[in-house]
């Protein structure tokens, strides 16, 4: 997930005050000639070290899912015990920057860049490293943190690879010039094979992790994003309208992610096969009539509501079916939350027949929303259909702001948005975000002369 230097720099600033004093204690245990008085205190340091890493996850990722966390966990431990393992041999071997990575691919680069920190600290302490291990790989984890997002194309993995080696390398050789006054080729080798390796590694081990940990990665999310999946190309075919409708749910979810700085990748994938259940019934879509007949005027109410809802549950087949992400599933299941169907409901009701009917029975199933991503595809979904919905001519700019207005209004009010992280300030953002797509859409055209 992306997210914003400022967060990250943010982040790095905060806890410097905590590096700094455990600098000081670290120097000052490291001169101490009790070893008593040393054991006691890397163990307490190791201590307020791990606490406040833990703190960072609850405060500030605390809707972190379980199969994250267990990533997260795994990785550190992982990371950490093998460079304990390897304290006889220089640092340089150390898999230190494999911890990194992984963790800014597939969770965040925020995230990651506070708990290398952390692990950096530990491992330094344990093993007794010196200030160069601790700036070398403090400041080469936050690089490699924040560019290697950069090579979730896999064409760009070469270019990152370079990139990162050589900073490395350059940064080692300074490092030891003002430290030890001395170079060594060695160690530049070592120190630019470390980090090429390392990236080697994350990039080729991520299937490996997205299967064992159901987690969804850049990369994964590319291949499906790729409109040539055989269901999107059966939407092409068989519901047309609801394939051109996703891909313009999929635009403003994309560009309303990304404003609030949520995962825009996701919401873009995420918001192609949203509406993929409609395979089952595409005619009773609007948007594939195409001007025909519509079939609804000649079913009940009841009977109506239930095709129409049908479509999340024989969506959520067809993803499980073709093994979509869980992630994918789970907005399929979520982009109507549990809203009621008006229309419909409306339309029972005005059949003045004595019956009296449950808006619980023309409501979604649900869940709501539970990631900001999934709010995000529900609202774009919800305004899409509403201005596809609009003649040409009332298709305006003003118009389509007070839609915009309207739809987040009226999905707030109806606490559709109550179970998910996002912030009440982000829906402005969104709305802006929206706008922006249909500006570039409906901007007004120069009006160039005719011949003659």
């Amino acid at each position: 997930m992306k997210v914003s230097t400022r967060k990250v720099i943010l982040d790095i600033v905060a806890t410097l005050p905590l590096l700094l004093l455990g600098f000081v204690a670290y120097t000052t245990m490291m001169n101490s000639n009790r070893e008593g008085i040393r054991i006691v205190t890397i163990f307490l340091l190791i201590i307020v070290i791990v606490v406040v890493m833990v703190a960072y996850m609850f405060f500030h990722k605390k809707w972190m899912k379980l199969n994250k966390l267990l990533f997260l966990t795994i990785t550190l431990s992982t990371v950490a015990s093998i460079s304990f393992l390897m304290q006889d041999v220089t640092y340089l071997y150390m898999p230190i920057m494999v911890g990194v990575m992984l963790v800014a691919i597939v969770i965040d680069e925020q995230l990651a860049i506070v708990m290398h920190l952390g692990l950096v600290s530990i491992v330094g302490i344990v093993v007794g490293q010196g200030i160069v291990f601790f700036s070398y790989y403090i400041i080469l984890g936050i690089v490699a943190a924040l560019i290697v997002n950069y090579a979730k194309e896999r064409t760009k993995v070469l270019i990152v690879a370079l990139a990162l080696s050589l900073f490395s390398g350059l940064y080692h050789t300074l490092l030891a010039y003002t430290f030890y006054d001395m170079f060594s080729f060695t160690d530049l080798l070592l120190a630019i094979g470390n980090s090429a390796l390392a990236l080697i590694i994350v990039i080729g081990s991520l299937p490996l992790w997205e299967t064992i940990f159901k987690v969804m990665t850049p990369l994964k999310l590319l291949e499906f994003s790729n409109t040539n999946h055989k269901l999107l190309q059966r939407l092409l075919v068989e519901a047309p309208g609801t394939y051109h409708h996703v891909q313009m749910v999929s635009s403003l979810a994309e560009r309303g992610a990304k404003a609030i700085e949520a995962d825009a990748l996701l919401a873009k994938t995420g918001a192609l096969f949203h509406d993929i259940g409609k395979l089952k019934e595409p005619l009773y879509f609007i948007e594939n009539q195409n001007g025909g007949p519509n079939p609804h005027d000649e079913i009940a109410a009841e009977d109506s509501v239930r095709i129409i809802i049908e479509h999340v549950n024989y969506g959520v087949k067809l993803a499980n079916e073709h093994k979509l992400p869980t992630v994918i599933v789970d907005m399929i299941k979520q982009h109507h939350g549990t809203s009621v169907v008006k229309y419909f409901y409306h339309k029972a009701v005005n059949y003045n027949d004595g019956v009296e009917y449950d808006a619980e029975d023309f409501s979604y199933a649900g869940p709501k929303p539970q990631t900001k991503e999934a709010v995000v595809i529900m609202l774009a979904d919800c305004v899409e259909a509403f201005v596809r919905s609009l003649s040409e001519s009332n298709r305006t700019l003003e118009k389509i702001e007070w839609i915009i207005g309207e739809v987040i209004k009226q999905k707030f009010e109806d606490q559709q948005l109550d179970e998910s992280p996002l912030q009440v300030s982000e829906l402005k953002v969104i709305g802006e975000a929206f706008m922006q797509v249909y500006n570039g859409l409906y901007h007004e055209r120069i009006k160039y002369p005719s011949k003659g």
